[in-house]
């Protein structure tokens, strides 16, 4: 009974994971979570620190003050076997066929529970029999036990014990594995979502377990008992719980951003306020660092030295605080870790550099990348078996340096970010060509992954390049010579790149690829590539932005594959209002006979689905987009009867809808849009109903009890504007305009919500030059208030000095320009106040 019960706490003991290194969560966290964003195949040694590379899966006891010895690069000698402290080797080797009969033991409630019933058994065998069976291992294993459940109470009640029985029996001592399994069981507590019911709402995991390091300082000052004394592993497990707790705080602050970006999606963390929580999270950094200050001045007499883990745990926090500071003081600790390019401590470095999104810090981040390809430059194929697979860089080097360098890419960069990147992945790709490492270890190090290369292809697609498609093409076809396999996501981008080349052979390239994918998945059954809504969408993108005459049919074709895939099954396969709204696009670029009709016919479709709910009608209800995207068809034609007609629809469709939250509001966008149809058509008094419906927008209301948004610059100058296109209009209708434009520069200029901007001018002063004669003197002095407006305002342009040039008079142009800047009419040469608004925003755009 009494050899199966021990043995029983040492296979717990066995199983458990490292007190510092817990469950590849708790095992240096940013790391391995940066890494396996980027490497779906890492071997978890090329992520963890070289110290760890022996001990993870295991819980290495050793004696009670000895700090675990750190394994040795080289690849020939072999690991050192999990080192457990047992009475001795005969009893040792009783416990062997224990082990094996129980090897398959799980990490459980009711396995951790069986373990401390077991040694409350062997306690109370011991006080029968007065022998001495119990040590510290039997109590460390049970604490393991809880802690890899995360039963931070259930492992707190044990190390009590512990402490209680020590001052009564003197024989029994909790020692660092005891207090850092503890720890642990907090982290694993606060990692498994548990910490909430455990902890109160002042506790945090770092503070409880920092709480517990001074228990422990304090025992060992008032026992002198080396047992209490804290080694590097509880240290480091502190620092974990440093690190899992900023981890937290990082990803609720992402959230966060992903919900200022998309503000329907529901937000689980809305009550966490962004700024505080930054603020609270640089505050855990800068007490892990202190730590790591405290580490590195001591003796190692009281508090131990740091070791590599400890570097990497504080580098990896700093990476989370994403900016360039931080990234420099995180390489600032490269020098004082023992050995030099240690492989995931430079990735922990990358990563703080990759983290802050910056040009500079892509660069740093592939300077230091290129130290770690020197270290290795010089091995030949006699001696490439002799490095250490933890000594210079690997895939997930790589795979952070083009991070890094995707992170700085921006809408319409012209492809700047993602040539950096795909230099990057060349430099891989060639050194798994002619690298002297063989086997797996040439692949560990340099063999491209999917996510590398969709990546790139995804930042070539917004690059607004004209080579993007190109690029796109060639990355799919080096994939196949680096044996990566597309995804559906690598396909997606590539043809999102082909879609914004908006040439019918973008569009021919992006329908090849869904056909390949497609075909793909019904040889094959991959799901990895089966198309996507994204993926349709893409291709529906890719013809409605193209020149060719059947885009809006070959939209509808996709559109209507995408409903039979539902209706027959594929759930996943449902298209949304945007897909609809992109196909409703593609018809209204037409020209075309008969393609605003199917337009029309489509927003049918969906008004009857929004209606009875039937899907055999349409699978989304219309929004406003839909509504619009017709509306500006038609005011690009200049038919403001028709553009009108789709309003109505609108008010139509509301009428019928007894839940205002479902009702369509018309906005800005719609009456800017009818407003502008208005400008380019015949109609008569077009300037009087463009400016009524500039009042409605100004009064927010309208007939219909329609709710809209409040009139923009952009209104009053489309106002402006169909005021000026009414000079082949009758006198009294020319005279009527002029009225009107005064009268809405006026209100523009008045206003406290909007102001005037280029545009207004411009259009004022061809408004002006267009409907009076040049004799008239109304015509001059309204040309002389309006330039003189705009100067005060700074913002003189070319354009706006042209027309001035041409609406105003010889003799006024001299009053206020000069001989000097009439004979060179440039903006360049006007008075800095003139223009001094003109620079900053085309700065700004």
């Amino acid at each position: 009974m009494n050899l199966k019960a021990a043995a029983f706490l040492f296979l717990c003991g066995l199983q458990a994971r490292t007190v510092a290194f817990s469950a590849r969560r708790t095992v240096f966290p940013q790391q391995l979570r940066q890494s396996s964003s980027h490497c779906s195949f890492a071997h978890k040694n090329d992520i963890l620190p070289s110290c760890m590379s022996t001990v993870v899966g295991t819980l290495p006891y050793t004696d009670e003050n000895e700090t675990p010895h750190a394994p040795t690069h080289s690849k020939k000698q072999r690991k050192h076997p999990t080192r457990l402290p047992v009475a001795s080797d005969s009893t040792r080797q009783k416990y062997i066929p224990i082990f094996n009969d129980l090897s398959n033991q799980k990490k459980t409630r009711d396995a951790a529970q069986k373990a401390e019933d077991t040694l409350f058994s062997l306690e109370l065998d011991e006080r029968k029999s007065s022998s001495n069976q119990l040590n510290v291992v039997h109590y460390a294993s049970v604490i393991n036990s809880w802690a890899n459940i995360g039963d931070y109470q259930r492992a707190r009640d044990i190390l009590q014990r512990m402490i209680d029985h020590s001052k009564q029996t003197h024989d029994i001592f909790p020692n660092s594995h005891c207090f850092g399994g503890v720890m642990k069981a907090c982290i694993n507590a606060f990692a498994f979502g548990k910490g909430k019911n455990e902890f109160s709402a002042e506790e945090s995991v770092s503070g409880m377990c920092q709480a517990l390091l001074v228990e422990m300082n304090q025992l060992y000052h008032e026992t002198s008992n080396n047992a209490f004394k804290a080694n590097t592993v509880v240290y480091n497990t502190l620092l974990n719980a440093y690190a899992e707790e900023v981890t937290s705080l990082f990803l609720k602050r992402k959230m966060n951003d992903r919900n200022k970006l998309f503000p329907n999606v529901l937000q689980r963390n809305a009550h966490v306020k962004q700024n505080e929580s930054q603020l609270y999270g640089k505050e855990l950094v800068s007490k892990a660092m202190d730590i790591l200050d405290e580490m590195e001045k001591s003796d190692g007499s009281v508090v131990p030295k740091p070791d590599v883990y400890t570097y990497c745990t504080v580098i990896s926090l700093l990476a989370k605080c994403e900016d360039l500071k931080s990234a420099a003081k995180a390489e600032s600790y490269l020098p004082y870790i023992e050995k030099k390019y240690d492989t995931p401590t430079y990735n922990a470095v990358l990563s703080a550099w990759a983290s802050t999104s910056t040009i500079e810090g892509a660069k740093r981040a592939n300077a230091l990348l290129e130290q770690l390809e020197q270290t290795i430059e010089d091995v030949d194929d006699d001696h490439a078996s002799d490095v250490a697979s933890n000594f210079g860089p690997n895939a997930v080097s790589y795979f952070t340096v083009i991070g890094a360098w995707v992170k700085t890419s921006r809408v319409g960069d012209g492809g700047r970010a993602a040539e950096m990147a795909e230099g990057v992945l060349g430099r891989m790709e060639a050194k798994l060509i002619s690298s002297p490492f063989k086997g797996e270890e040439r692949l560990r190090r340099f063999q491209p992954n999917v996510i590398a290369y969709s990546s790139i292809i995804d930042c070539w697609s917004k690059s607004g390049s004209r080579d993007a498609a190109d690029h796109a093409k060639r990355l799919l076809e080096r994939m196949k010579d680096t044996n990566v396999e597309p995804n559906v996501y690598t396909y997606t981008s590539a043809v999102t790149a082909f879609a914004r080349s908006s040439t019918r052979e973008g569009a021919l390239e992006a329908s090849n690829v869904l056909e390949g994918m497609k075909s793909h998945y019904n040889q094959t059954g991959d799901e990895n590539v089966k198309p996507s809504v994204i993926t349709y969408f893409a291709v529906i993108d890719a013809w409605a932005r193209s020149d060719a005459k059947n885009a809006g049919s070959r939209c509808e074709e996709l559109l209507n594959e995408m409903e039979v895939l539902y209706r027959s099954g594929d759930y996943n396969m449902k298209p949304d209002v945007r897909v609809y709204a992109r196909v409703i696009a593609a018809h209204t670029r037409l020209t075309e006979k008969g393609s605003d009709h199917k337009a029309n016919a489509l927003i049918k479709r969906m008004e009857r689905f929004g209606l009875t709910g039937d899907e055999k009608f349409a699978l989304s209800k219309p929004n406003v987009v839909c509504y619009n995207t017709l509306i500006g068809s038609f005011a690009r034609k200049g038919d403001p009867i028709q553009a009108f007609r789709v309003l109505n629809k609108m008010d139509q469709y509301n009428s019928k809808i007894n839940e205002d939250k479902d009702k369509i509001i018309a906005d800005q966008h719609s009456f800017n849009s009818i407003i502008y149809a208005l400008s380019r058509s015949n109609l008569k008094e077009k300037a009087k109903k463009a400016f009524k419906i500039l009042e409605r927008l100004e009064n927010s209301l309208i007939d219909g009890d329609w709710r809209y948004g409040e009139a923009s610059t952009r209104s009053y100058n489309l106002v402006i504007a169909t005021c000026s296109h009414s000079f082949k209009a009758s006198e009294k209708e020319r005279a009527q305009a002029l009225l009107i434009a005064i009268n809405v520069y006026g209100r523009l200029r008045s206003s406290v919500k909007v102001e005037a901007d280029r545009y207004t001018y411009i259009s004022l002063l061809k408004t002006i030059g267009k409907l009076l004669s040049t004799t008239s003197l109304k015509r001059k002095k309204l040309v002389e208030t309006v330039f003189k407006d705009c100067c005060n305002e700074g913002l003189v342009d070319d354009s706006i000095l042209s027309n001035f040039l041409i609406a105003a008079p010889k003799d006024l142009t001299h009053a206020l320009l000069g001989e000097e800047l009439l004979k060179c009419p440039k903006a360049g040469n006007l008075p800095k106040e003139w223009t001094h608004r003109v620079s900053k925003i085309i700065s700004l755009r």
